[in-house]
Order: C-alpha cells, then structure tokens, then sequence
C-alpha cells in the first residue's frame, strides 16, 4: 500500500476521543462540497463502475445524496438490481457466490421505492434468508469456505433486511435469532470478531478494526431488527424529541415477546464489542473505507441502545478532516491514499456514506426516499436542508402554530397553498405536539378540502397511534385526495408502506363502498394493537 507521509502520520495517530475547533454535521458546508465532488466523481465514472457490484453500490451511494432515482447512475444500478432478482425467482443463485451483492440490490431497491420493486425485493428477501447457513451466519456459497460464515457477509445481510423492514417488507424473527446466536458465539475471547466462523468455538483468532466493525455493526442491527434496544428511557428520550419519533416501531407487544433471545448474553457480546474498540484505537490499514463505512454504522446504532444520538461526535470530526485531506482532485477517494483492497468508486462511496451519516439517518427518519425525494422539494437543492429527519426549506415559514391559525381562520384559504406539510415540524415537547396534533385532528371536519389534506398529511408526521382513528375516518372524506392522503399517513404510522386498500392511482374515483372497505381494513388493523378500542360510527 501507498501512503503519502503526511497523511500517514495523521492516519496511523488512531482515531482519538479529542476536542474539534470545528464541529463537522453532513450538513456543513465543508461536508457537503466534498460529498457533491465525490458524488460527482461517481457521476462521471459510468465507464469504471464494472466488477462485482460496484454500480449497485455508486447508484445506492448517489440517490442517498440526491433522491433522484431518475440518475443515469441510479438507473443503471436498478436495472441491474431487478435483473439480479429475477433470477432468483427460479430458485437458484445465478452466478453469485457472496452476498454483498444481493445485499446491495435489496437496499438499493427499498430506499428509492418500496412499491414499484415490492416483487423484486420479495426476491430477494427470499433468496437472502433460503441462502443462511445451518449456524445462523451468512457467507460464500460456494467453494472451499460455503460451510463457514462470514462476518462482514452476515453484517450486509443483516443491513439489507434492516432496511427492508424499515420500509415496511415483513421480515420473521426466527432467521434474525439464529444470527445474533450465531454472533455471539462467533466473537472472539478480546471481544473481537474473527473473519470466518463454522458454527464451533473458534480457535485463538486475531481481528482487526475492520472485522471487528462489521461483528459489531451486525449484532447491533440484528438486534435492532427484533425491537430490543427500545428501552423505556430510549421511549421517553423520543417523546422528548432527542430521539426522532419515525424511529419508533409499531407492532404488538404479543409479537414483541414471542422474541427467543438470551438477553444477558447480547448484552455482554455488546459490552465487549464496544470495549475492543475503546480498547484497540484505528490505526490506517488496508480495506480503510469499508472501515469508515462500518464505523459509521456501528456508532449510530450504538446510539440507539444507549438512548441518545449526537449530531457531531468527536470521531465524526476527526474522520471528517481525514477525508478532506484524502479527496483528490477529482472527487474521488482512494487514489491519494492507495486503498490496494478496494477501488476508487469503491472508496468513494464508502466515504460519501460516512460523510452523509446514512445509517444515522436511515434510523432517524422512516423512510429517506419519501424526505429527500418527496414531491415538495423545491427545484433548489441548496435551499434546503433536513432537521429531525425532516426536510426544511431555508426560506419558508415552518412555524406550525402559525399554521394552525391560518388553517383555522375563516377565510384565509388563499394563503393554504404555502403551507406543505413536509416543511413543518411538530413541537418537542410532547405536550406541545399533542395539543397541535388534536387541533390538526379536529381539521379533519374543516369546510375546505386544502385544510383536510394539510391535516391528513400532519397526522402522519405525528407518528401518534392516538390519532389513527381520526385518520381512519378521513378515508371516509368525500374529497378525492383528502382520503389517499391519509391512508399515506396510515401507512406510515403502521410501517405498512406496501399496504393500500385504496386504488394506487390517483386519477382513479374512489367510491364509497371502496372506502368503506378499506377504512375496515384499517381499523383491523388498529384493533390488533389496541383490541379493546370501540369505534363510534
């Protein structure tokens, strides 16, 4: 490997707990003029994206950065992604043999649209869980190690379906237990993680920050998966708005205690992953930005267990002055600083995804795809920016008390056509919300159908199961938009955004005996979390 000495110097300090000067967030403008550079640089690079899901990998890496599914990058890597998946609706594996791939193509397709690809990430949720090894791991298919797991295998498996189950696509429990069972019994004496594992107690083995990474990353978000670090304070911290409320999950509590898990056990697996890094501070080495990558979503997953998250960490700092001193010219990464493991489009994804904080912000907000690529956007990427998971034009009025007041006045309707939902936010305070959140509810019965759907669509930020019957009535609206928009709200409140029981298309009438039957669907659905609920025709 080629190192360029200063930067060596820098690198090979380890990537301390120290104080920054300057407090670096993915919103910064020294952040974002090297993410657009870098994403520019994957732009131009349609000719040296080839090899084993590279251009999964640059297309996933440009539409987390822009929401634009309609890059020439983005659509190479759909098709390519769709294509992967239909040949496993023959129940084979095609030509793969590890499951980066196919992991890539699941969250590809999930994060830019979870309706249009349903069937496709059906695919390839199926062909991920048929392809776990008798030990719960994840790894080769083929060859000499298809009997073992692999770690950094079994942590992007553990991501795609992450990512799926975010958006909605009904992933079961049983496979995601016999991987953490599969983890535990993986990590090594130190607290490490080996790179490989058969299902017996591993030798003495060593581990790197990058092996160990990816045990870590992958425990955290299997457990992540059953709901398990929810903790009653990590609950109230979301009340207060330290947590963003769309990462809270909707489901059962009889769901949630049907979880077969050791506790106690994961518990202590987690403790001693943390330890190892705290104990075996990152020094530069080869597979650097898979690393960085990893590194990224270890932290913000960490976060969630201990019940708060950080906008400008001192590791996020630290990496961030690394990175710029590592961009080259032309935006891309891992050509000053040789990455002999990994190639440039590579590296630079890796880098773009840390810089943009994505795992941080996947959890933070329901589903990326809806804030960033949301029909509400203005034409001026630059003039907006995202807070609490939400995105917030610089130059509009985002007061919702103010709103409320013009909604609420008659005859103010002329002004309604400034007010998109998307651009306001809901108080902290959770007392506050409540008493914004029922005023919106009681929107739902205003003369104007503007303020009905402002209303519906509010609802559904709220993320407050409290307010879900209001929703189900307003299917019932005579207006023709008022009643998709809140089953859109619905959708997201239940994590259910593959469900309609209403017609897709817009221009299709809604009839009432259409929405009768899908308000009843709706209201099955609540009863299965609140059964003893009566609904007042």
């Amino acid at each position: 490997m080629v190192l360029l000495s200063a930067f060596s110097v820098i690198f090979n300090l380890g990537w301390s707990r120290q104080s920054f000067a300057e407090k670096y967030s993915p919103e910064h403008p020294v952040v974002q003029e090297m993410v657009q550079k870098g994403v520019a640089f994957l732009s131009s690079s349609k000719d040296g994206l080839g090899g084993e899901g590279i251009a999964l990998l640059a297309g996933y890496t440009i539409f987390k950065v822009t929401g634009d599914p309609d890059h020439p990058v983005v659509v190479s890597a759909v098709r390519e992604a769709r294509n992967l998946a239909a040949s496993f609706s023959r129940n084979s594996s095609g030509e793969v043999n590890s499951l980066y791939v196919p992991s890539l193509a699941g969250m590809l397709l999930a994060s830019i649209d979870v309706e249009t690809h349903a069937v496709q990430i059906g695919q390839i949720r199926d062909f991920l869980l048929r392809s776990q090894k008798r030990h719960g791991g994840f790894g080769y298919l083929r060859g000499e190690l298809d009997d073992s797991g692999d770690i950094s295998q079994t942590q992007y498996v553990m991501l795609s379906l992450w990512t799926m189950n975010q958006l909605g696509i009904e992933i079961p429990d049983e496979p995601i237990i016999g991987a953490i069972n599969y983890m535990v019994a993986a990590q090594t004496n130190d607290g490490g993680w080996p790179y490989q594992f058969g299902g017996k107690k591993p030798e003495p083995a060593t581990t790197t920050n990058s092996l160990a990474a990816a045990g870590f990353s992958a425990i955290l978000i299997a457990g992540d998966l059953l709901g398990l670090y929810r903790s009653k304070v990590a609950e109230n911290q979301e009340e207060e708005g330290i947590i963003p409320i769309a990462f809270r999950r909707i489901m059962p509590e009889s769901k949630r205690s049907k979880v077969n898990i050791d506790r106690t056990r994961l518990d202590n697996a987690t403790k001693r992953g943390e330890f190892w890094h705290n104990a075996n501070p990152y020094n530069r080495a080869i597979w650097h930005y898979y690393y960085v990558y990893s590194r990224e979503r270890y932290e913000s997953f960490l976060e969630i267990t201990k019940g708060k998250q950080q906008k400008s960490p001192d590791w996020y700092n630290q990496a961030v002055e690394i990175l710029q001193a590592a961009q080259s010219p032309n935006g891309a990464w891992g050509v000053k600083d040789t990455d002999s493991s990994l190639s440039p489009p590579v590296c630079t994804s890796f880098a773009i995804l840390f810089l943009i904080r994505s795992t941080q912000k996947a959890i933070g907000a329901l589903n990326e795809a809806y804030v960033v690529g949301g029909d509400s956007l203005p034409d001026d990427l630059t003039s907006v920016r995202a807070v609490g998971g939400k995105v917030i034009s610089k130059t509009s009025t985002t007061s919702i008390d103010d709103a409320l007041k013009m909604l609420e006045e008659d005859g103010k309707n002329e002004t309604e056509d400034e007010l998109v939902a998307d651009k306001m936010l809901l108080a902290a305070d959770p007392n506050q919300r409540k008493e914004q959140l029922n005023r919106f509810a009681r929107l739902l019965n205003a003369k104007e159908p503007k303020t009905r759907k402002i209303a519906a669509k509010l609802l559904g930020r709220g993320d407050d199961l409290d307010l879900v019957p209001a929703l189900i009535y307003a299917i019932t609206d005579p207006d023709p938009d008022v009643p998709r928009i809140a089953e859109q709200s619905l959708r997201l409140i239940s994590r259910q955004l593959d469900t309609h029981h209403l017609p897709k298309e817009k221009g299709e009438k809604l009839s009432d005996p259409t929405k009768l039957k899908a308000s009843t669907q709706w209201k099955k659905w609540f009863l299965s979390l609140k059964p003893n609920y009566v609904f007042v025709n």
